[in-house]
């Protein structure tokens, strides 16, 4: 009798520790694929930059990692659909500083602390102030001699309500000078519109320019960043020529919604600080888009973005009345 229960224990115990095994297994994330969503259509560096990061995070985590384009709205559609999903760790938001504009221009009245920050990626050091070769300027202290003694004759080519229209209020206010605004779409329509003399400055990143440059179909005037990007160092900042406050560089962040827990946010950043070291990652950032790999956890992300936009919201009276 007593070796019948003690095989029926044996036996017992060894279902228990079989079926704990499963539940743990169960447990762990992630067990199922993440949809990443990318809040603006498939095709610019947003969405490229998104598929970059998924291709090299999926082999990190191990399971599949769908990206959806869902965009319109200044990208308020996407964020609101990873904001209000379940907080399980499945949902995943992947954009750059643009998410902070809605709020500056009172589209929404949330922020980014509206969703849990899992980390940022990558760095686009790489907005330029570009002309045309003909337009009659070659250096940024030409063009801003030309805006002077022509106020609202300058065009500057750029998107009503996103990150370039904020670019073009600020250089106004910055360099003490009235351009003409007007909207002629995204990067590939500004990009036309110079190459065809049909407007006079546009902000642009360096891939989107970069054969034009090499050409000298286009000049570069400055690059938008502290300090000048080593990718190609022969085009001087902004600030190095008087404009300060004429930084506006973009980072790539990921982020979930509020209530997601911490151990799993924790658990996809560290997925992605090991893909941000990447010899690969790494190469293939600097060769699509001239971009800066550059990894930030959950916390040094939250305050980045917190500086980002304390600068992009001084702005938000400028944008506003527009």
């Amino acid at each position: 009798m007593k070796k019948k229960i003690a095989v029926v224990l044996a036996t017992a115990i060894a279902a228990s520790m079989v079926f704990t095994g499963c539940s743990k297994k169960e447990d762990t994330y992630p067990s199922d694929s993440i949809q990443i969503v990318v809040p603006v259509k498939a095709g610019g560096d947003t969405d490229a930059n998104a598929r970059l990061l998924t291709k090299y995070m999926e082999k990190e985590l191990g399971v599949a990692m769908p990206v959806v384009n869902v965009s319109g709205s200044s990208g308020t559609i996407g964020m609101e659909q990873v904001r209000s999903a379940e907080p399980d760790g499945y949902n995943a938001l992947f954009f750059h500083t643009e998410a902070m504009l809605p709020e500056i221009a009172d589209l929404v009245d949330y922020q980014l602390d509206a969703f849990k920050m899992a980390g940022v990626c990558l760095q686009a050091n790489t907005t330029l102030l570009v002309t045309h070769k003909d337009s009659g300027f070659s250096t940024l202290q030409e063009f801003i001699d030309q805006a002077k003694a022509n106020p609202g004759k300058i065009e500057f080519g750029m998107a009503v309500g996103g990150y370039p229209q904020l670019v073009g209020l600020a250089l106004e206010k910055e360099a003490g000078i009235d351009l003409n605004l007007v909207d002629i779409g995204g990067n590939a329509d500004k990009v036309a519109a110079l190459a065809g003399h049909n407007t006079d400055i546009i902000n642009v990143e360096y891939a989107v320019v970069k054969d034009y440059l090499e050409t000298g179909e286009f000049v570069a005037l400055a690059v938008l960043n502290d300090e000048r990007n080593p990718l190609f160092s022969d085009i001087p900042t902004a600030k190095e020529q008087g404009l300060d406050n004429m930084v506006f560089g973009k980072f790539f962040f990921v982020a979930f919604p509020k209530e997601t827990p911490d151990d799993i946010v924790n658990t996809f950043s560290a997925a992605m600080k090991k893909v941000v070291e990447n010899p690969e990652f790494v190469k293939a950032a600097e060769d699509s888009y001239a971009l800066t790999p550059v990894y930030m956890d959950p916390k040094e992300a939250t305050e980045y973005a917190q500086q980002v936009y304390d600068k992009l919201n001084s702005y938000k009276d400028l944008f506003v009345a527009q």
